[in-house]
């Protein structure tokens, strides 16, 4: 009896190997950003503190935010704009 259930186990074992194999095979690879791509600055919002980058920034009277919405509640919060 101990036999039949080492022997189903190993049975087992090599078709679940069996189908990531193939399921790896299959998958194509991931695609990786491309190498020359230069990281770009982090800026932080004036009005959360949150880190995004220079380029997905908004920028105001000298100020940085992550949206046009932060942008629009700092300038409402100070409206002096300091």
């Amino acid at each position: 009896m101990m036999a039949l259930i080492l022997r189903l186990l190993l049975i087992a074992l090599f078709v679940w190997l069996g189908y990531k194999l193939v399921r790896k095979l299959i998958t194509p690879p991931a695609q990786l950003p491309p190498a020359d791509t230069p990281p770009q600055v982090m800026q932080r919002c004036a009005y959360c503190d949150v880190h995004v980058p220079a380029g997905e920034s908004t920028q105001s009277r000298g100020k940085v935010f992550c949206s046009e919405a932060h942008r629009d509640a700092w300038f409402r919060d100070h409206p002096s704009g300091d």
